[in-house]
């Protein structure tokens, strides 16, 4: 297995979750979220498929989204775990809301799937230029 490669496709998936427009379209979102898909939110608040598709469809994000620092541990030839830090980018360009966030994807026949996502408040951290 092209651990590199892998780590390339599901960051790039993992970004597309961070897009307004795949957030607020209830089909390309479901796509990526695995039928089983459970988060643990920043707030400890845990979430279904249903409740995140149905919070997201159709809403406008009042921010954008910055992350780094992704790594990734391959757990068997069809689940990896994708670990990096993101924060909430503020009109003034500053970061606010910076989080620690694990995700773990499925490969599935639909390609690689969202199965468990959760976020962890941290200290914050210096935006690193990718």
């Amino acid at each position: 297995m092209d651990t590199g490669a892998l780590l390339a496709t599901l960051r790039d998936l993992e970004v597309q979750t961070h897009q307004a427009s795949v957030r607020a379209d209830a089909g390309q979102l479901g796509r990526i979220l695995h039928p089983e898909f459970v988060e643990v939110g920043r707030s400890g608040q845990s979430y279904t498929r249903t409740q995140v598709l149905e919070e997201f469809q159709g809403a406008v994000s009042q921010f954008s989204i910055w992350s780094q620092e992704y790594t990734l541990q391959v757990v068997t030839s069809d689940v990896a775990l994708l670990r990096y830090h993101s924060a909430h980018v503020a009109t003034d360009g500053h970061l606010e809301r910076h989080t620690s966030r694990s995700s773990l994807w499925q490969q599935s026949s639909l390609g690689w799937q969202l199965r468990f996502h959760q976020g962890t408040p941290v200290v914050p951290f210096a935006k690193i230029a990718i």
